[in-house]
């Protein structure tokens, strides 16, 4: 598992570039997990409680992997003599009431510890524990994570003076990946359970579920064990390849036994039915991975790795899937254990379902047509509105510890990620000129002003409350993490709370509006916006674009193969509206819904354009192989779903329960998944079993009158794509 934003946003090299020069001049603050202490009762400056927080500190600086601690008890203040003293005094004895109450009042007027480490009331505080660099990534980070959480709760428990709570980018990052496992795990096994029952509910045979569920599930396993072989690790996309693959194997592995079911009614015995469900069904699935493969592969063009990487997982996934069923579904089905009448029964209300759809949709296929188009151009219309949008609490679960912690560490501290603007002066000033002091304090007011924007921090901060004689005697050492004199460079730091990668954007891109006018009055000086934030709010979008712009390529590429396959530039093109239609409607759907677009919401177009061309593709083969001299388009499409219609409309219920069992997960990504793939699945049945057919009449009907034909030839209409698919192949 690979849960690291860098990897999964990552464009180019220098996306992170200048982060890794911040880091390694002014420490890490991406790496810092946030541990909010509050007082029980009162505030923390009674003795009992700065004791706790004092015990806690020691504690968490003992980990393996924390690197360092900070709080309040470690901030310091200048005395009288200009001595150094820290704000809190640190005694082993008991303070007086007059001693805490005068710490008090230099906490919460030190311009390091107000708003930034003590909140106004002084009834919460910040502890950073700052993890070791290597520490921050899958899987030192989830063992990291356990030894702070069980410190917290050795400190919490009962009689203890504080309440800790466990937030920051770190413990987020664990906490969201420890969910969605679970969650994945949970719900889907439950989904497979419901679907395994249903279907042997629907079929009276246990043994038929076992062939129609086996392939699929080993060309999931294959899906992974690719990426295993190749060493590329699991992330929020490619997790999703074994779901695709389930996806579409289950719904070749239906048409396969339903072909074998009509063999063996035939009178066929059960070796000679596999062998010719695999010359018919076989060629179509062949087909579907075809397409399916290479419009996945058209993801090697998009700029983020991970949506590269992504597209080759797959297709690589769709090109196991189709090998595991084609090679084990006819194999299984003809053993001695599943041969015969134990492969089940047929569903006659999936069946009657279907028939009825499309008779209907041939009745009155002219106004379903242009009902559908007109339906398909609007809804696409609609998704215009579409923008990328992510929230870190989104793929936390509801309620969650840790989605509470975030809430107020944002309303309380200002946020829990950072924002950084990397400051170099030119050659000619001295970190001690007042010019620097005045640059910063200019920054300071670009970050105030941009919005969003809290708890802005400088060498500034400290410089300014102290007089100019001061001023000259301080030592960068004294300051190393704000300030680096060697190669001419501070840093401002800033902090922003879980607004949406959207709102974001906007306030980064103020920001630098901002930047760049100090830059064009200042020569020699340089400005540079930097953050994890800051990247993910820029590359989210990249990623949703690239992951959007690939769909097109895909829709594209199915239409040209169906058009090579069929050898019909018309068949080509009427089969691309219900692929299209269901992806319209899941984007309209989210538009009504005010949801946006982020990674896991456009992953639904990809697996519903997959299952949308697997049904368009045995729909159409199977109409290849009926249509014939004499026989009437309307006659075919009707012979076509009699054969076909079954399993679509068996597979389109089985996966939408399947999916169903995902929308109650309590991690809001995940919920939105599974609600989006069963509308995805139920629009892309409705649209193969009424759209479809009634577009292959409509069309027939137009290209026949386009070019008159004397009255034999009239009587023997010829196909408008290859005879047989199979032929073909």
């Amino acid at each position: 598992m690979d849960d690291d934003l860098r990897s999964l946003l990552r464009a180019t090299d220098a996306d992170f570039q200048l982060i890794d020069e911040i880091a390694s001049r002014f420490g890490a603050s991406d790496r810092d997990c946030i541990i909010r202490a509050s007082a029980r009762v009162g505030d923390l400056f009674d003795d009992q409680s700065l004791q706790q927080l004092k015990a806690l500190s020691e504690s968490l600086a003992g980990i393996d992997g924390v690197e360092q601690v900070r709080s309040i008890l470690d901030i310091q203040r200048r005395g009288a003599a200009g001595l150094l003293l820290p704000v809190i005094p640190r005694t082993h004895e008991p303070l007086s009431a007059d001693a805490l109450q005068a710490a008090r009042q230099r906490a919460v007027r030190h311009p390091l510890i107000a708003g930034h480490l003590l909140s106004a009331d002084a009834t919460s505080s910040l502890l950073l524990a700052r993890l070791a660099q290597g520490v921050d990534a899958p899987p030192q980070l989830g063992e990291t994570i356990n030894r702070i959480e069980k410190v917290l709760a050795d400190h919490g428990g009962k009689g203890a003076h504080l309440d800790l709570e466990l937030t920051g980018l770190p413990a987020l990052r664990d906490q969201a990946a420890r969910a969605l496992r679970r969650d994945m795990l949970l719900f889907n096994s439950l989904g497979l359970i419901f679907a395994v029952v249903l279907s042997a509910t629907v079929a009276g045979s246990l043994r038929s579920i076992v062939v129609a569920c086996v392939p699929p599930f080993v060309g999931a396993v294959w899906a992974v064990g690719a990426l295993g072989l190749v060493g590329a690790p699991v992330n929020i996309l490619s997790s999703v390849v074994p779901s695709l693959a389930l996806v579409v194997g289950t719904c070749d592995s239906i048409h396969f036994i339903e072909d074998m079911r009509r063999g063996i009614r035939r009178g066929i015995d059960p070796l000679t039915a596999s062998c010719e469900a695999l010359y018919r069904v076989g060629t179509a699935c062949g087909l579907t991975s075809l397409v399916t493969a290479i419009g996945f592969a058209s993801l090697a063009l998009a700029r983020i790795d991970a949506v590269r990487a992504f597209g080759i997982a797959a297709a690589a996934g769709a090109v196991a899937s189709f090998l595991a069923v084609t090679l084990l579904t006819p194999l299984l089905a003809s053993t001695r254990l599943c041969r015969g009448m134990h492969l089940g029964n047929s569903s006659r209300l999936a069946g009657r379902v279907a028939n009825l759809l499309t008779a209907f949709s041939i009745r009155n296929a002219r106004p379903i047509v242009l009902i559908g188009c007109l339906a398909t151009l609007l809804l696409g219309v609609i998704c215009l509105r579409l923008d990328a949008d992510t929230r870190v609490i989104d793929a936390l679960p509801q309620g969650a510890a840790a989605a509470q912690a975030l809430r107020r560490v944002d309303r309380e501290f200002g946020g829990t990620m950072s924002v950084d603007v990397l400051v170099q002066w030119p050659l000619s000033n001295d970190w001690r000129d007042p010019v620097l002091l005045e640059t910063l304090d200019d920054v300071h007011n670009v970050l105030d002003t941009a919005g969003g924007i809290t708890r802005v921090i400088s060498l500034a901060t400290i410089a300014n409350t102290l007089p100019e004689r001061a001023r000259q005697r301080l030592k960068d050492e004294d300051f190393r993490e704000v300030i680096d004199s060697s190669s001419r460079s501070t840093i401002v730091r800033a902090r922003v709370s879980d607004l949406g990668s959207r709102a974001l954007e906007a306030i980064y891109g103020r920001i630098d509006d901002g930047l760049e006018h100090l830059e064009a009055t200042r020569p020699g000086w340089q400005f540079d916006l930097a953050g994890i934030s800051v990247v993910s709010a820029r590359n989210i979008r990249q990623l949703v674009h690239d992951l959007g712009s690939s769909l097109l390529l895909e829709v594209i590429v199915i239409g040209a193969i169906l058009t090579l396959a069929f050898r019909s530039l018309w068949l080509g093109i009427v089969s691309l509206v219900p692929n299209i239609f269901p992806l319209a409607i899941i984007g309209a759907m989210l538009v009504g819904t005010g949801r946006a677009l982020d990674p896991a919401t456009v992953i639904v177009f990809n697996v519903c354009l997959g299952l949308a061309v697997d049904d368009t593709v045995h729909v159409l083969s199977a109409l290849s192989r009926h249509r014939r001299k004499g026989i009437s388009t309307a006659t075919a499409v009707r012979r076509a779903v009699a054969e076909t219609g079954n399993p679509i409309v068996l597979g389109g219920v089985v996966l939408s329960v399947g999916f169903a069992a995902v929308t109650v997960s309590s991690v809001p990504t995940l919920a939105g998944f599974g609600r989006l793939a069963c509308v995805a699945v139920a629009a892309a049945t409705v649209a193969e079993l009424i759209l479809l057919p009634a577009l292959l009449v409509v069309t027939d009907r137009f290209l026949t009158s386009a070019k008159p034909r004397s009255h034999e030839t009239a009587r023997n209409l010829k196909p408008l794509y290859a005879p047989s698919l199979s032929t073909a192949g």
